[in-house]
């Protein structure tokens, strides 16, 4: 693979990598190279995509149950929905084998996982969830219109919309903690009005911590 067929892929996916090996890395099936090969990047971009998945159901779905979710979950990033999108971005081209055929389905599938393990290595987790919700909605998995409320911070913004209209004032974020090394942390947020704590929220970044405290505020004030 050179430099040409990096930046193309780069082109499609719409993310450019600060470390360029893991191009390399994602794309290379065991059969071209039993060390160095994408199945590390796969089992970790299979964690990480249903992490995101999750996620995003759990927070535009506020009815569902924990069954319907799951099978919500099951339909968006199965193998043949990854599959779809490897194939929406058209990226399969790069895909290095030795000896089998590398349109299989199952190995573009999980080079996908795999290429979702390269991004949130590479970068965050919050910028995982932005390209990996952009691939589902041009992909046809998931509506556009609920990706844009999902990164819109929608939550947060019905809390202070209803705030300020009873108090004239808008909430406070305080982070109350952070666990875990740099790369994996988990942060616990409170939401305050006039130092009066109206909920929490656990998350692996203070973004989504503060989304879920908002979220966990706006039930305590149903009335």
């Amino acid at each position: 693979m050179n430099d040409a067929d990096i930046k193309k892929i780069e082109e499609r996916i719409g993310y450019s990598f600060n470390d360029k090996n893991f191009v390399k890395l994602v794309f290379t099936h065991k059969s071209r190279d039993p060390e160095h090969n994408y199945e590390r990047l796969e089992f970790l971009g299979d964690a990480i995509a249903g992490a995101i998945v999750s996620e995003y159901l759990y927070l535009l779905f506020e009815k569902s149950t924990e069954g319907e979710l799951s099978k919500a979950r099951a339909n968006m990033v199965n193998l043949g929905s990854l599959y779809k999108i490897a194939l929406t971005l058209d990226i399969t081209e790069f895909i290095l084998t030795e000896g089998i055929d590398g349109k299989n389905k199952r190995i573009i599938g999980n080079v996908y996982e795999a290429l979702i393990g390269a991004i949130f290595l590479d970068s965050s987790y919050e910028k995982t969830r932005e390209i990996l919700l952009i691939h589902l909605n041009i992909s046809g998995l998931v509506s556009s219109l609920g990706a844009g409320k999902f990164m819109q911070n929608d939550f947060k913004s019905k809390l202070q919309e209803l705030i300020q209209k009873e108090y004239n004032i808008v909430p406070k974020y305080q982070t109350v903690k952070k666990e875990g090394p740099d790369h994996r942390s988990t942060f616990t947020v409170c939401v305050k009005v006039e130092n009066k704590i109206l909920g929490y929220g656990d998350g692996p970044s203070k973004k989504i911590a503060e989304q879920l405290a908002a979220k966990n505020a706006l039930e305590e004030l149903k009335p």
